[in-house]
């Protein structure tokens, strides 16, 4: 079952349902229009299991992100005989099966070569969703259901997230396919979109204060221009960006000198926050780690249980962390619910990955070389983008994109040869 066009009748119909639960799952209009069909989409892939019996779940390909799926399971569920609030981990185990359960169905989707390439083409489309619904928040004043702004008329986006945070850390996390996609397609003109879109996401970052996300989304775009763009490219943009600044300083004078100040105060800071009497944002999640640490050691390194990171932080810790009891970090909320077998487990799936991906960027050529890199410097800023919301952990969604990252991997290239590349 490898050609797309050869499916049956019901192979299809399940592919157009799980294409739109894809949609709900990375674009929440409301949390309650996901709970549903995440079991309706997980009964339906436990029908096509008794279709095609001999099509084995576990493979080789996917061997290493289910051992760990599973043993965090195991290790979820044994931490419920020292966590202090047992229903917490209770409530993880079934948030930990579902990362299982769309992380298979998914591997197993992106067998597909076929699928697989549609997939960066969802998330460049997805951006364009997300870029579209922050400028329309900002314009109209009105958010999702889904949002903590919905109906407060507040200024800020948050996209299809619960608050502004969450919309950073996905604006960065899928911005190298954005950039990458038309390069990948030899669509020229996708090219000269991407480029000013990349300036409005900056601006969104700007202006709802992701410190974290807007250095590293900068650092991507220093790398990306000096490094992946030739010199007609470089004077083409630095021209480009010349004009569409003068335009819309001549335009909307005061909006521009009002978001000027704006970016000054964001990077002007970062410098002289340790002279504040204000805890900084930076601050607090430096503080986080040095907690995080102090916790994992007085646990034995065992971990406090699955979701009882937060419980344990309501004591003295509290205090010293402006009030803020989540990790801030995917690492580091492993590092303290579960200790170094979580952290370390998750960090040798990550470097495996990493480094798999980085070996198929320098043995390749042509559209191959591009989309791994794409997969390369995505999968790099997970980590800053892991930092920036309260946690990454909230949406499911992202095993579905480490779902894809698995089948790159493990995808021939030559499976994925119809791409051309610029």
């Amino acid at each position: 079952m490898t050609a797309t066009a050869k499916k049956p009748l019901h192979w299809q119909f399940l592919l157009l349902i799980l294409g739109l639960y894809t949609l709900l799952e990375f674009y929440i209009f409301t949390d309650a229009l996901v709970v549903i069909p995440h079991y309706l989409a997980l009964a339906l892939c436990l029908v096509w299991l008794f279709i095609y019996p001999e099509t084995p779940l576990i493979q080789p390909r996917n061997i290493r992100p289910f051992l760990f799926l599973a043993g965090w399971t195991i290790l979820n569920l044994a931490s419920y005989i020292w966590a202090m609030d047992k229903t917490l981990v209770l409530s993880y185990t079934a948030w930990i099966l579902r990362y299982m359960a769309l992380f298979l169905i998914y591997d197993k989707l992106f067998e597909d070569p076929g699928l697989l390439r549609k997939f960066h083409w969802f998330l460049f489309l997805l951006m364009l969703l997300y870029v579209g619904t922050a400028l329309v928040e900002m314009f109209t004043f009105k958010h999702l259901p889904v949002s903590r702004h919905y109906g407060k008329g507040f200024f800020i986006p948050s996209g299809p997230f619960y608050n502004e945070n969450n919309l950073a850390s996905y604006l960065l996390l899928f911005s190298p396919f954005l950039l990458f996609v038309p390069r990948i397609s030899g669509k020229r003109w996708l090219a000269a979109l991407s480029a000013p879109l990349m300036l409005v996401i900056l601006v969104i970052m700007v202006i709802q204060g992701a410190r974290i996300a807007m250095l590293a989304l900068g650092a991507f775009l220093a790398y990306y221009f000096i490094v992946q763009t030739n010199w007609k490219t470089k004077l083409i943009l630095l021209l480009a960006l010349a004009l569409l600044a003068g335009g819309i300083y001549a335009r909307y004078n005061r909006e521009a000198h009002l978001l000027y100040k704006v970016f000054n105060y964001q990077t002007g800071t970062l410098g002289s926050e340790r002279k504040s009497i204000y805890m900084s944002s930076i601050q607090i999640r430096v503080q986080l780690i040095k907690e995080t640490l102090d916790m994992a050691a007085r646990s034995g390194f065992i971990g406090v249980g699955g979701g009882n990171y937060e419980p344990h932080m309501q004591g003295d810790a509290i205090y010293r962390t402006a009030g803020i009891t989540n990790a801030h970090n995917y690492f580091m909320e492993l590092l303290g619910n579960w200790g170094l077998p979580g952290l370390l487990a998750f960090l040798y799936l990550y470097f495996y990955w990493l480094v798999g991906l980085w070996k198929l960027y320098r043995n390749s050529t042509g559209a191959d070389r591009q989309r791994y890199l794409m997969y390369f410097i995505s999968l790099l800023l997970f980590v800053p983008a892991s930092s920036v919301p309260s946690s990454i952990r909230w949406n499911y969604f992202v095993w579905i994109y480490f779902a894809a990252v698995n089948a790159t991997l493990h995808t021939r290239p030559r499976q994925l040869a119809p791409e051309v590349g610029l």
